[in-house]
């Protein structure tokens, strides 16, 4: 789950939204206060907002950028970048917990020492980010968290 928070700075006293994200691909859901008053996806590029109740006009554009701008959605292609004669794919859990999915064929435990000692180089959160490794058959694994 990856919960966020939304106000907008040019609107004093303007109310403060919660947007949370159960399940990585799920449309994000629009809280305020205790009532969930609509959700939020992106499609075809475009941020969408099904609402429930009345909004402010440009908030669907002010919660577009909020999630587009954390780094969650950027440290997946960093690391697939960084190690791309290694990773297959890496898949949002969470804020803090990562999925890694290596190339079939590659020496795991030489990515392991590569890995554990640079990762957290990219890492920009505050808190504690914990990443699943996989072999691409899914049988051998490890973890690291930073």
């Amino acid at each position: 789950m990856i919960e966020l928070t939304y106000f907008s700075e040019n609107e004093p006293g303007s109310p403060v939204y919660q947007v949370i994200q159960f399940n990585p691909g799920e449309p994000w859901q629009l809280v305020n206060g205790d009532e969930v008053i609509g959700t939020v996806d992106k499609q075809h590029g475009l941020w969408n907002l099904r609402s429930w109740s009345s909004v402010p006009e440009g908030l669907v554009t002010g919660i577009g950028q909020l999630i587009e701008n954390q780094h969650f959605n950027k440290l997946p292609g960093q690391i697939t970048q960084r190690w791309s004669e290694y990773i297959q794919q890496v898949v949002v859990i969470s804020d803090c917990d990562y999925l890694v999915i290596c190339i079939d064929g590659i020496d795991l435990e030489r990515f392991k020492k590569l890995f554990s000692g640079s990762v957290s180089e990219l890492v920009k959160d505050e808190w504690r980010v914990r990443f699943r490794v996989y072999d691409a058959l899914m049988s051998a694994d490890f973890e690291v968290s930073v």
